[in-house]
């Protein structure tokens, strides 16, 4: 670590092969699914103090294709290097020809997020909970719909993420008639965080709910999608992370 002050942050930095899918799990959240020999990094959210769970899948019929990837602690804003030569590293794995490798790494003290007070629970009730917020998003129904994200509007300050009123007005926009609202097919449910919460996400890693915008342009239309992260609270089941 540099000696200057920094606002440190858990990243993850992978590499794959061009004849495999390499999947990176933290704490059984899915991080990424990649492709190709080009290195890629991305935050570790969704951490514990203490113990945390680090795994890598490699999908292939190659025996020869490989994929590695590396837990490490930075400063924020710097740029990632390639697996193997970033510093501070937590936690290393390399896998070669398809399987699996798993490792633990240490974390400190994490902010009053609200997966880690989470009780464990089933999925019951999850898929009619994103059907409700999906038919919200389509009725243009923005108090329906900004209910789910009671917890994100209470935990991304802690972190120095968007204010509620900025989440709020990102829901308006969305619920604005500039997006056509679409729903997830052959959506996964996953079971993440020692079953304190879950991941719902489709074969492309988005969240069941797309918005599509209807303009078109020459670069093509955006697309947001919401609802991949989920936890069943008092209120019923509620939106952490979009």
């Amino acid at each position: 670590m540099s000696a200057h002050a920094c606002n440190e942050i858990t990243t993850v930095a992978l590499q794959g092969s061009d004849t495999a899918t390499l999947t990176v799990r933290v704490n059984d959240v899915i991080l990424i699914n990649h492709k190709g020999p080009h290195s890629n990094a991305i935050p570790a959210n969704f951490l514990f103090e203490g113990d945390n769970d680090f795994q890598i899948e490699l999908v292939t019929d190659d025996p020869a294709a490989t994929g590695r990837a590396e837990v490490f602690v930075a400063c924020q804003g710097d740029f990632p290097e390639e697996p193997g030569k970033n510093q501070n590293v937590l936690a290393e794995l390399h896998q070669k020809g398809a399987g699996e490798q798993s490792a633990t790494f240490q974390a400190g003290p994490q902010p009053a997020f609200s997966y880690l007070t989470g009780e464990v629970s089933t999925d019951e009730g999850l898929l009619e909970a994103i059907e409700v917020m999906y038919q919200a998003a389509a009725d243009g129904d923005t108090k329906t719909y900004i209910a789910f994200f009671e917890p994100m509007m209470t935990d991304l300050p802690l972190a120095g993420g968007p204010p509620p009123e900025m989440i709020k007005g990102m829901v308006a926009e969305l619920l604005s008639g500039k997006y056509t609202v679409k729903s997830s097919k052959n959506i996964q449910v996953n079971k993440i965080l020692g079953g304190r919460a879950y991941q719902v996400v489709n074969s492309k890693d988005q969240g069941p709910i797309q918005f599509e915008e209807k303009t078109d342009v020459a670069t093509g239309r955006t697309t947001i999608s919401q609802g991949a992260f989920w936890l069943k609270t008092d209120d019923g089941w509620k939106v952490f992370r979009p």
